[in-house]
């Protein structure tokens, strides 16, 4: 009987108490898999290119390589709540994993997991994009640069890159580190090879299919200038920053403990993943940054017992009313927060949708060219269909900037008999009329409607 109760099985039930309340959790949510994970890999698998006919301004990971979600099986909303799913189990495996490396207490990596179960739904985590893949790289690749396993580091560094562009600052950053610690130049390149080794094969990858101008122009070249100038989205309120300020301003009270490697590799990788955010400042954007952010708030709770003598008493009473404080505050936001986050909503999969792609079957055949305006780009893949002029953007004002008359010339070109067209469409406050307007007036001039689902019309092509 003893030995059932011993500390490090109370530890394990713990933990996984922790796992099934945040399963419950996730199932019980709201939930959001962005439509890109969806159409775009249905549409590589149906023979266009990336960048090229598929128009996209992210890195290939998991939408646009030969191995990608459609033939992985993440094709339908409720497979992809599974994935989101066991993509937060894995990580919190690997938190309390690394957590006991790092604090070499069971009982801190169980705190970590813990504020990971608090934090990880409020910040978006009943969504599922890009981002929410990236803790399943970064915390491996944490463990081996702490471990100084440094070819392994950089390629899942590397790995991370592949995914999404935004990780190249935190590459940088754990390179400059290397030269900041006077490591020998072997060293230094055994980093780099690894770190090159999944760019490389992305490369060479792109070239041999003829796309790698359009994914220069795309994820480097349009960033930087239409999308930083046309696509940054909202700016954030004080509220967003506020909770923003909690969650990731207070883990850098461990640069109290700057001086210690642990200190120093937690604060390279934390602000990495945070520079992520120059693109938009939706809280998805944040999960990556997360699990370094509740690491480094636990290791940061033992710096105030190392203050001078005389300092002790007082940081004493100050971390107990600083730690009463922050967790006031998270249980008061987590109530707001699932008040009106629970339910079974799935957003860009409503019924209205669903009646939608089945309406599109009934008067389309399999493959059969169409074009979606102004409604969810996904309705290709739901309803077995292709885009017309084997071209394809999700219909956001910055892509349309751009590509509007190819779109016009491929719909022009194959003369689609069957297109979905929702005139009431507004993005970030843009009616779709006006920034798709020649579009819009082609399809008004040359279709008639002959059904609807809501305010969306399928129209025909006039005889």
């Amino acid at each position: 009987m003893t030995n059932f109760f011993d500390g490090r099985k109370i530890i394990y039930l713990f933990l996984g108490l922790i796992l099934l309340t945040h399963i419950l959790i996730l199932s019980k949510l709201i939930y959001f898999p962005y439509p890109e994970l969806f159409i775009y890999p249905y549409l590589t698998n149906h023979g266009l290119k990336p960048y090229s006919q598929i128009i996209d301004q992210h890195f290939p990971g998991l939408m646009f390589l030969p191995l990608n979600l459609d033939n992985l099986g993440m094709t339908t909303p409720e497979i992809a709540r599974i994935w989101s799913i066991m993509l937060v189990l894995a990580t919190q495996l690997m938190l309390f994993f690394v957590g006991k490396e790092i604090f070499k207490s069971n009982t801190k990596a169980i705190l970590v997991n813990l504020l990971y179960l608090f934090w990880q739904p409020f910040f978006e985590g009943w969504v599922l994009w890009i981002d929410s893949f990236l803790p399943v790289i970064l915390l491996p690749a944490f463990y081996s640069f702490y471990k100084r396993w440094i070819f392994r580091t950089g390629l899942l560094l590397g790995l991370g890159i592949v995914f999404k562009q935004v990780l190249i600052p935190l590459a940088f950053f754990v390179l400059i580190c290397f030269f900041w610690k006077d490591e020998k130049f072997k060293v230094i390149l055994r980093y780099l090879s690894g770190l090159l080794v999944p760019i490389i094969f992305m490369v060479i990858y792109l070239l041999v299919i003829g796309v790698f101008r359009d994914f220069w122009y795309w994820t480097v070249i349009f960033n930087l200038t239409v999308f930083a100038k046309s696509g940054r989205g909202e700016i954030p309120t004080l509220a967003h920053l506020f909770r923003v300020l909690l969650v990731f301003g207070t883990p850098f009270l461990i640069l109290r403990k700057i001086r210690l490697t642990e200190a120093q590799i937690l604060i390279i990788f934390l602000t990495g993943a945070l520079l992520g955010l120059s693109t938009r400042f939706d809280f998805v954007h944040f999960q990556p940054a997360l699990p370094f952010a509740v690491l480094a708030f636990v290791y940061s709770l033992g710096s105030f017992n190392k203050s001078p003598q005389a300092y002790q008493a007082w940081s004493g009473r100050l971390k107990i009313v600083g730690i009463f404080g922050y967790f006031l505050i998270l249980f008061w936001w987590l109530n707001i927060f699932y008040k009106g986050h629970l339910g079974n909503r799935v957003i860009a999969f409503d019924s209205q949708i669903k009646e939608l792609a089945v309406k599109i079957k009934d008067y389309t055949t399999p493959g059969e060219k169409i074009f979606v305006f102004g409604r969810e780009p996904h309705l290709y893949q739901m309803s077995e269909t292709l885009p017309a002029g084997d071209v394809f953007v999700f219909q956001f004002p910055w892509f349309f900037q751009v590509a509007e008359k190819r779109i016009l010339e491929g719909i022009i070109r194959d003369q689609p008999q069957i297109v979905i067209s929702d005139r009431t469409t507004e993005i970030e406050n843009q009616k779709i009329t006006d920034f798709g307007r020649t579009i819009d007036q082609y399809i008004n001039e040359n279709y008639q409607k002959i059904d609807n689902v809501g305010t969306a019309d399928i129209l025909r092509r006039k005889s």
